[in-house]
């Protein structure tokens, strides 16, 4: 059942990923300011939506709501003790949707322009889409990916923190690049 109140944690991550939004904002700012190309500034702007988002999602405990209004409806439909046979199916789609999100949108970035800029934004990129991946996952909650997920090793922790932190060095390293060369 979702919790009234979001947990020390959920407090913890959404700090991190309102710092990782804002750093974001400023990325963006300085794409326009700069007179970087229209993409940079489009691009920086949707990552930091997508980290404000997740933010929300962890003080409102979006995420735990969701899954707990998935087990209802099974419940209700009686299929609660088939669900792995749903959420296999599920959680391949979602792996597979934002996998090809995540190639098309380096894709698209690799033919722009190349260079530092562009590969800071390609690194943000892949950090915003392994988050919404990782969310994704964490919904649908298949009890193989929750081992592993959850298990020893926390890859949920590693990842979650790994990924804000790798977009938020690519937002700081696009500034700082973006302001040398004027």
């Amino acid at each position: 059942m979702a919790s009234p109140s979001p947990s020390v944690l959920s407090l913890s991550a959404a700090g991190l990923y309102t710092v990782v939004l804002m750093t974001c904002v400023w990325a963006a700012w300085t794409a326009a300011r700069r007179g970087q190309p229209r993409w940079h500034w489009l691009m920086w702007s949707g990552i930091a939506l997508a980290f404000a988002l997740l933010a929300l999602a962890r003080i409102t405990g979006f995420e735990e709501l969701l899954r707990e209004m998935f087990r209802s409806e099974l419940k209700a439909a009686g299929s609660y003790d088939q669900r792995r046979s749903l959420q296999r199916p599920l959680a391949v789609v979602v792996i597979f949707s934002v996998v090809g999100l995540f190639v098309w949108a380096a894709w698209r970035q690799w033919r722009a322009n190349r260079g530092r800029r562009n590969h800071a934004l390609l690194l943000a990129t892949a950090g915003m889409v392994t988050m919404v991946l990782l969310m994704g996952l964490r919904i649908v909650s298949l009890h193989q990916i929750d081992g592993l997920l959850y298990g020893p090793a926390k890859l949920n922790w590693i990842i979650d923190i790994g990924a804000s932190l790798g977009v938020l060095a690519a937002a700081i390293f696009y500034y700082r690049l973006v302001n040398r060369r004027i």
